[in-house]
């Protein structure tokens, strides 16, 4: 029987708690579902392991560029520490995780799940279940742009943001894509009607990069008729995902704009400790949890480790779907499922969402919904 590369990462802050706790989650998959898994790793990299090493070095040796085209995925916790930001010479990876690997879709779900208060008045679990669909390639962080420095004194900073007509075409298919076969999501459509929708979340008129992607969606839309299309400026959209969320399925927009949007998003569905992420391409995928570093917290024990776990499912749902493996999508839907059952049962909790556990209590108690199935 095959057995899957999985290459873990470290990164900063919190990492060090939930890293170890994805790792023990693939253990009771490994039991519960029959697959095998082969863990490389986890190594260390990032901001911390940088300064440790003499600002020469941001990771871990034997992280090399071949050894992410290597895995079948990968995945890592948050990384970056306020103290180091716009200090450190070079990068974290050997890689640029987005770029060298084509990861053009970032998803992102947005649910609110049972046993989780909203900050939103009288929404209820059921009432919030969306994707925000992320291009992952393009827009202001192709890093095109420079600054202008005279006297030791920055004096003018220019960003260019970027968008390509290929870039623009593949991420909307996705969302289309997305629309129809309802992945990561409780339900397929919107919950308000059921019905598969997806926005269009730009601000055309305005951007001209923005006028292209809302133009190529307007040339994709007719070869999707099941799909009810619609068109929002990204500003209108943020006032309505609060207003009416429940009428959102899939909402697709340019890489920056996704960025913030879908930490937004975080709040609305009562933490970012419950949204979990990947980056997808078509060959490569790692998974990633949307929060931060969380220095504040970090050794405490206590930061919520669902959206790594949730991650994790999404990565290895993405893995079944490219090996046409069965055991992998239905792992994914029995880590959402015992995340769900653990939130209902509201004894386990951390500390975001108002208990007192501990980050490994709530691990563990997940994986012992896993165990029991």
């Amino acid at each position: 029987m095959r057995s899957y590369k999985i290459l873990a990462l470290y990164g900063d802050g919190i990492a060090y708690e939930i890293v170890p706790e994805a790792l023990k989650l693939l253990e009771a998959i490994e039991q519960t579902y029959g697959i095998n898994f082969e863990i490389i790793g986890p190594y260390e990299f990032g901001a911390k392991y940088y300064a440790n090493h003499e600002m020469k070095q941001g990771w871990d040796p034997n992280i090399t560029k071949e050894l992410f085209f290597e895995v079948d995925c990968w995945f890592k916790g948050p990384v970056g520490l306020p103290e180091y930001l716009g200090k450190l010479p070079g990068p974290y990876l050997p890689i640029n995780q987005r770029l060298d690997q084509d990861l053009y879709a970032n998803i992102r779900p947005c649910r609110l799940r049972q046993g989780v208060d909203s900050v939103l008045k009288n929404r209820e679990p059921g009432d919030i279940d969306y994707i925000v669909l992320r291009e992952n390639t393009e827009h202001m962080y192709v890093r095109a742009g420079g600054k202008l420095s005279r006297g030791g004194e920055t004096e003018l900073a220019v960003d260019n943001y970027i968008q390509t007509r290929k870039g623009c075409e593949r991420i909307i298919r996705k969302g289309y894509e997305l629309a129809l076969s309802g992945e990561y999501k409780a339900n397929r459509g919107a919950p308000s009607d059921g019905k598969p929708r997806l926005t269009i979340a730009a601000k055309w008129g305005i951007c001209k990069g923005d006028a292209l992607f809302k133009s190529i969606a307007e040339e994709l839309e007719p070869s999707y008729p099941e799909v009810d299309t619609e068109y929002a400026w990204i500003d209108a959209w943020s006032y309505w995902a609060i207003m009416r969320p429940h009428h959102y399925d899939i909402v697709v927009m340019p890489n920056q704009y996704g960025d913030i949007m879908s930490d937004m998003s975080g709040a609305i569905q009562g933490s970012m400790g419950l949204a979990g992420s990947i980056n997808a391409g078509d060959n490569y995928c790692f998974a990633e949890p949307t929060h931060g570093t969380a220095p504040d917290i970090a050794g405490k024990n206590i930061s919520n480790p669902t959206s790594i776990i949730l991650s994790v499912g999404m990565m290895l749902n993405w893995l079944g779907e490219k090996e046409n493996d069965k055991r992998l999508k239905e792992a994914w839907k029995g880590i959402d499922k015992a995340v769900d059952d653990v939130l209902k049962a509201r004894k386990v909790r951390t500390p975001d969402l108002g208990g007192s556990n501990k980050t490994s209590e709530f691990s563990d108690e997940v994986i012992k919904a896993i165990l029991a199935k």
